[in-house]
């Protein structure tokens, strides 16, 4: 199986990659670590399944640069550009936030669940609130991706 994750912060990535490598017999996995690197991770190999922040710096972080502003609806946007090329593989957002963006425009995890589950149907698979000393992400994520991969992603 090929994953592709998309996750900025270190530590969360090496967990789920641990995580997945434990549980799905050491999958193949790419790790991208900005919006623009997710998409071009997408593009160039198509995986069965993407993992995905939803809070993302725009580009990959060099020594001297700092990734380019955060977008708390990065995610969103990844989901989009799949939707815009027709890229059908089932993603699951992994998040750390409760609560996204800011002012009366901000969302909670639920509502920003439910608003990508309208709005990509065909392959956003549901959202595990993520936190690093809490293992009940585990069997969430778990219980998703057996979900998404037994269905299809129907």
């Amino acid at each position: 199986m090929r994953i592709l994750i998309v996750e900025d912060d270190e530590n969360k990535s090496a967990q789920i990659r641990q995580f997945l490598a434990t549980t799905f017999g050491n999958p193949e996995i790419e790790v991208a670590r900005s919006l623009q690197g997710g998409l071009r991770a997408l593009r160039r190999a198509l995986p069965q399944l993407v993992v995905l922040d939803m809070t993302l710096a725009n580009y990959d972080a060099g020594p001297d640069e700092s990734g380019g502003q955060t977008h708390p609806f990065g995610g969103r946007e990844f989901l989009s550009q799949m939707d815009r090329f027709d890229v059908v593989v089932p993603v699951i957002v992994v998040t750390q936030f409760e609560t996204f963006g800011k002012g009366p425009q901000a969302l909670t995890l639920r509502d920003l669940d439910r608003r990508l589950a309208d709005e990509f149907k065909a392959t956003y698979k549901g959202a595990v609130y993520y936190h690093a000393a809490i293992h009940g992400w585990k069997q969430e994520l778990q219980a998703l991706i057996d979900e998404a991969l037994t269905n299809d992603g129907k």
